[in-house]
């Protein structure tokens, strides 16, 4: 009964290092999945560059077997000393040397056996790894029931005939085998399904992670194009001074800005919001930049532009998408704005006198109305007016409380500085995302214009 119990302890010990020793005996190469994206094939490494074969892992390999060969005689000799001590304690005449050659005898004699056993079932899939295992441990547990009754009479613990301790112990040996490498082996096949799945969770997490990554850098990209169709520099007419932001609420956005010279002493001044965010919106707002330049010509009036813009976006973009748009052109030698108001926020005329004028227009929102008659309207400048037009993306910035931006603060935060273009415009945008926390809901589009 020692002995079986000593068989039990070193079959549920064995189970790891014969896994590791079927480890080793298998080619050792380092997974070539190390390839850059497809934009860098001259740094792509190829499969058969990917094997390592070097004296370092030669030595690895052989510092590893020798460590799991070290660990299975620790095992046995353990289990020699267990015997010896529990064959004392029932005053049983025992021989340590006796036991300790016999344990390491029979042990290493075994376990090469199962290491080569588990190659007839381990490899084999779900349900065929199992109806090979059982026949095999059933020959392992006959030759382990042998090696114990041997281990008896050499020691000569039990010196009865070979056939009665068979009968007696045989078959008790071979259960406690059974059990003990039908529980390893279980073990094992969990912690191996578990394994898979891991890996097969880590690939997902990977394969999104660069999906995310390439979408984050096309993103990139595309904010990077979407600005170069806003202007980079404002035509500064003489007497004029004219500033513009743009705040998108994600990587790209709908809002669009532009000024254009139209001669010595006029400019075209537009601002406009595409219905929606992110990419749809944007690949719109390109849309637009292209149609208005096209449109915006010296000849054409405020009313021609946006009846041209409407009937083209009407013809030419989903249902349920739409265009607010303000355009104006300034004639800075008269220092008349004459302007039409396509359903855009209206803009805010602050006169040198304190009084403010909304530029509120009459026309509707492009791409909706084909037939829709828009006209232009006209207001006269003085020394000192300063216009402001935006997107609804500043009035209605929210801060904590849910609270809007709102006109009269950007009234306010306009009149409170009295600078260039430039330093109100930027005073009015840092003010809305400090009010914001700068999590602007949707994108914010100003244009500061100041006669001078």
């Amino acid at each position: 009964m020692v002995v079986l119990l000593g068989q039990f302890v070193a079959a549920m010990e064995f189970h790891y290092p014969l896994r590791e020793m079927q480890a080793i005996a298998q080619p050792l190469s380092v997974p070539h999945d190390f390839s850059l994206p497809p934009r860098y094939p001259c740094c792509s490494i190829s499969p058969s560059e990917s094997r390592v074969s070097t004296p370092s892992v030669t030595r690895n390999k052989r510092s590893v077997l020798w460590r799991s060969i070290f660990r299975i005689e620790q095992v046995l000799v353990t289990i020699g000393f267990a015997v010896y001590a529990l064959l004392v304690s029932i005053n049983q005449r025992a021989s340590l040397f006796i036991i300790m050659i016999a344990t390491l005898t029979v042990g290493n004699l075994v376990i090469p056996l199962a290491f080569a056993s588990r190659r007839l079932y381990v490899t084999r899939p779900f349900p065929w790894n199992w109806v090979a295992f059982f026949p095999v441990q059933i020959v392992f547990g006959v030759i382990c029931a042998v090696a114990s009754i041997l281990f008896l009479q050499l020691t000569k613990i039990d010196p009865e005939p070979f056939s009665f301790l068979f009968t007696k112990n045989g078959y008790f040996a071979i259960v406690v085998v059974l059990i003990a490498t039908g529980v390893g082996f279980g073990v094992e096949e969990v912690q191996r399904k578990l394994k898979e799945r891991n890996q097969l969770l880590e690939q997902t997490v990977e394969k999104g992670t660069i999906a995310l990554q390439q979408q984050e850098e096309e993103l990139k990209r595309a904010r990077e194009i979407q600005q170069l169709l806003l202007p980079s520099t404002l035509p500064q007419p003489a007497g004029v001074q004219i500033a513009g932001a743009w705040q998108p609420a994600r990587e790209v956005g709908g809002d669009y800005f532009d000024v254009i010279q139209l001669d010595k002493d006029r400019v075209g001044i537009c601002i406009g919001d595409v219905a929606g965010k992110g990419i749809t919106a944007a690949l719109l707002m390109a849309n637009l930049q292209a149609s208005f330049r096209a449109f915006a010509t010296t000849e054409a009036s405020p009313e021609m532009v946006c009846t041209k813009l409407n009937r083209f976006l009407c013809a030419n973009i989903a249902s349920g998408k739409f265009v607010t748009f303000f355009y104006a052109v300034l004639d800075a030698n008269s220092r008349t704005l004459t302007y039409e108001n396509a359903g855009h926020s209206p803009g805010h005329l602050l006169r040198s006198d304190g009084t403010t004028e909304t530029l509120q227009g009459g026309g509707a929102v492009l791409g909706a109305l084909p037939d829709w008659t828009y006209q232009s309207y006209t207001a006269q400048l003085q020394p000192g007016d300063m216009l402001l037009l935006s997107t609804d993306g500043i009035t209605e910035a929210e801060n904590a409380q849910l609270e809007e931006f709102g006109d009269e603060r950007l009234l306010q935060a306009a009149r409170a500085r009295d600078g260039s273009a430039l330093e109100i415009q930027r005073v009015i945008m840092q003010q809305v995302s400090a009010f914001c926390g700068g999590n602007f809901r949707d994108d914010a589009t100003l244009l500061v214009l100041r006669i001078i």
